[in-house]
């Protein structure tokens, strides 16, 4: 299967008044043409921020420090090569090389994303269907004038959005783009879509919200489509259901997706291969079998054992101890991120792990990968004891989770 997206060695820092937060520490995965990549892990280790990076949509005091990402377009190759032959390698473009307006104007036809609260990420004084419809217009325009991908709104700037509010017989969407609207709704299962599409968003039901952003989202007919915790808030039978759609949808438009959870059970539902994340990195890698069947890392151990198994219900679950580390530059320890919590942490824990290779397809960044389990090298507590603690195993005042 070809490769759509590489990602080597991205990191996003947040430079705040607490100091800097590593958010995204050196983060490698490779999303393959018309498949689905699970991105989980708990809160705080990093998932949104991957994904918002990914689109370059980090917002200050956020910064993306380092990194490639190679995306495989022929066509945006031919046209990158002549000014910048550095950032063409064969078919693939580094986005990172790219400018800013560059990268700005692949959002929608290349990549596009489901954010995980819709009824904050729609404009509750305009309709929806208007504005699905003004997402169908801006790639309307830019296919009318391919040169013009510097400015997708085609010299729409504050003066016409003025005239279009003031005189009724001015819009800025075509009546093109409101029948896509319409027929984006009607894909997404959204019943009686050109009277819904009249409606405002207070008057969508949860489920309803979410399968209308989704509607949004492929209305640039993007390659890549990153699901930021589409399910979050939704009752178990909408889930289902939001689920079965991406999937559908990622079938029949042969799109990439990007999935972003918590939620184990999901990634079994839809993911091909998964990425787990702890404290900004990856710490294993794989298929979905590699990851779910063969795990390495104690991490994604921990996270699998504190599934509850419908087939031994008086089982008890192991919940991992401790929490996700604040992530703050000065607190983070120059060891394994995961050592404190780990049952199984040894001397080789007390340096950084490289990402170790386990098979063809599975990475993970633990000795384990490359060696057994020893009781007569595992680490005291008190070693283990960094930073964050304070030093001397007491917690520091300030320490604390951090969100995604």
């Amino acid at each position: 299967m070809t490769d759509l997206l590489r990602v080597r060695d991205l990191s996003t820092r947040f430079f705040t008044e607490e100091g800097q937060i590593n958010a995204v520490e050196s983060v490698s995965f490779t999303v393959e043409a018309g498949s689905v990549l699970g991105v989980v892990g708990e809160s705080g280790s990093g998932k949104s921020v991957t994904g918002l990076s990914l689109i370059d949509l980090v917002e200050s005091p956020g910064r993306i420090t380092s990194g490639e990402i190679w995306y495989n377009n022929a066509d945006l190759a031919e046209r990158v090569k002549g000014d910048q032959p550095e950032a063409v390698d064969g078919d693939f473009v580094d986005l990172r090389r790219l400018s800013e307006a560059e990268r700005r104007s692949l959002r929608g036809s290349a990549f596009s994303m489901i954010f995980q609260d819709p009824m904050s990420s729609f404009n509750p004084s305009i309709t929806v269907g208007e504005q699905i419809a003004e997402a169908a217009e801006v790639q309307r325009r830019a296919n009318a004038n391919p040169r013009s991908t510097r400015s997708r709104t085609q010299g729409y700037g504050l003066g016409r959005m003025l005239l279009d509010g003031v005189l009724p017989d001015r819009s800025y969407t075509s009546e093109e783009s409101w029948d896509r609207a319409v027929e984006l709704l009607e894909r997404v299962g959204i019943p009686d879509p050109a009277e819904r599409a009249e409606e405002y968003p207070h008057q969508f039901s949860g489920g309803m919200l979410q399968r209308a952003m989704i509607a949004q989202a492929l209305a640039g007919d993007p390659d890549l489509l990153v699901a930021d915790e589409p399910t979050t808030a939704l009752d178990v039978t909408i889930q289902a259901q939001i689920l079965d759609l991406i999937d559908d949808l990622q079938e029949t438009l042969d799109m990439s997706v990007v999935l972003i959870t918590h939620n184990l059970g999901v990634i079994a539902r839809v993911a091909d291969r998964v990425s787990v994340m702890y404290a900004g990195e990856v710490v294993e890698r794989g298929t979905l079998s590699d990851v779910f069947d063969d795990p390495v890392h104690p991490y994604t151990k921990g996270l699998l054992g504190s599934v509850p198994d419908i087939d031994r219900p008086g089982e008890r679950l192991e919940p991992i101890a401790g929490n996700v580390p604040d992530l703050v530059d000065a607190n983070m320890p120059d060891r394994c991120y995961f050592a404190d919590r780990c049952p199984k942490a040894m001397t080789d824990c007390l340096t950084r792990p490289p990402e170790y290779e386990v098979s063809d397809s599975h990475r993970a960044r633990c000795v384990l990968a490359e060696r057994e389990y020893s009781e007569a090298d595992a680490v005291p507590d008190e070693r283990l004891a960094g930073p964050t603690d304070g030093g001397d195993g007491a917690p520091a005042p300030d320490a604390g989770v951090s969100d995604d």
